[in-house]
């Protein structure tokens, strides 16, 4: 699957009606929370099948118009798809029930039955196949999950190591509620959502690397930061490549992946999903803490002002003290002068 340059993100393409880059992004974060709460009733565990489903969704609707396909529908065929490539277990039935009890909640729908049971597998078939489509029938689709247990034992201090690699993958999951996948390389959102989770515990992987990495220590956090991407990709091409020597597959040229600007704008990203994700209170309350913010930064420039007007005072006063003291020292000697 081809990657999206991001100034396209939000281009509606293959449509005459505009859909603006808010609303967007909504729709990228709906599209993943029905397939997430679509996996949860098939009691589906595998973060790589359900990440997946959301990328073929997302990648769909960027090549087709929001307004001419059940958006709900696509996502059930993806996540259907997804099992396929993942899995080999459809569990079409199952999905059928699930996707109809949700659909339930989310609007009103006729009862199931076996001719409803029917038409929504015929929709689901032929979403699917349009999925395919899309996708140019591509199933070696990399993912982020595919390299965590990498970056875990390599760049991870062994008391951190477990909680880092449950963490990882909750960010992963939530990165896939915005375009970055459909933008960035599997490496620079594993990357990415890494230094997030690494943060959560108090340790800078650059900084103090585990010397499983083999990454001198330095100083520089500048560079520290850039020798640390070099190793980091190092560890993640040789994984690749015994992976595709073990699979007989051919390698790819060599390019380099991990960019400081690619992950700066990944990471710009993922705190946009983070903000849209907030409840109404949350926003207000950071609204709030914003205002309180701009208000003791207007106080402490009030408080500064007046502290400079009272040294301008002081010093105004000064200086008509120091020319009474002058003056009073100039009379004394005039009256001599005059006497003499």
């Amino acid at each position: 699957m081809k990657l999206i340059k991001k100034k396209d993100i939000f281009q509606n393409i293959n449509t005459e009606y505009e859909i603006s880059a808010q609303v967007q992004r909504k729709l990228l974060n709906g599209n993943a929370q029905f397939i997430i709460d679509l996996a949860i009733n098939l009691e589906l565990n595998s973060y790589s099948t359900v990440s997946l489903a959301i990328h073929l969704c997302n990648y769909f609707f960027h090549h087709k118009c929001y307004l001419q396909y059940d958006r709900f529908i696509v996502a059930a065929a993806s996540l259907l798809l997804a099992q396929k490539i993942k899995d080999g277990d459809p569990r079409m039935r199952k999905l059928l029930i699930s996707f109809h009890k949700i659909m339930q909640s989310i609007e009103q729908t006729k009862m199931a039955n076996e001719a409803l049971m029917q038409s929504l597998q015929n929709k689901l078939c032929i979403a699917e196949s349009r999925i395919l489509k899309v996708i140019e029938y591509e199933f070696d689709i990399k993912l982020p999950n595919d390299y965590i247990e990498v970056i875990c034992k390599k760049c991870v201090p062994k008391k951190f190591e477990e909680a880092t690699f449950h963490t990882l993958k909750i960010l992963i999951l939530d990165s896939y509620r915005t375009y970055a996948p459909l933008v960035f390389h599997s490496w620079v959102i594993l990357v990415g959502t890494f230094l997030v989770a690494s943060s959560q515990f108090s340790y800078t992987p650059y900084m103090s690397p585990p010397p499983q990495l083999n990454m001198p220590l330095i100083n520089n956090e500048e560079e520290a930061y850039k020798v640390w991407l070099e190793h980091v990709e190092r560890e993640l091409r040789d994984f690749e490549i015994n992976k595709m020597n073990n699979t007989n597959t051919r390698q790819q040229e060599k390019t380099t992946i991990l960019k400081q600007e690619d992950l700066k704008d990944f990471l710009l990203a993922f705190n946009e999903m983070l903000f849209l994700n907030q409840s109404p209170e949350q926003q207000q309350q950071q609204q709030q803490q914003q205002q309180q913010q701009l208000q003791q930064q207007q106080q402490q420039q009030q408080q500064q002002q007046q502290q400079q007007q009272l040294q301008q005072q002081l010093q105004q006063q000064q200086q008509q003290l120091q020319q009474q003291q002058q003056q009073q020292q100039q009379q004394p000697q005039q009256t001599l002068h005059q006497s003499s």
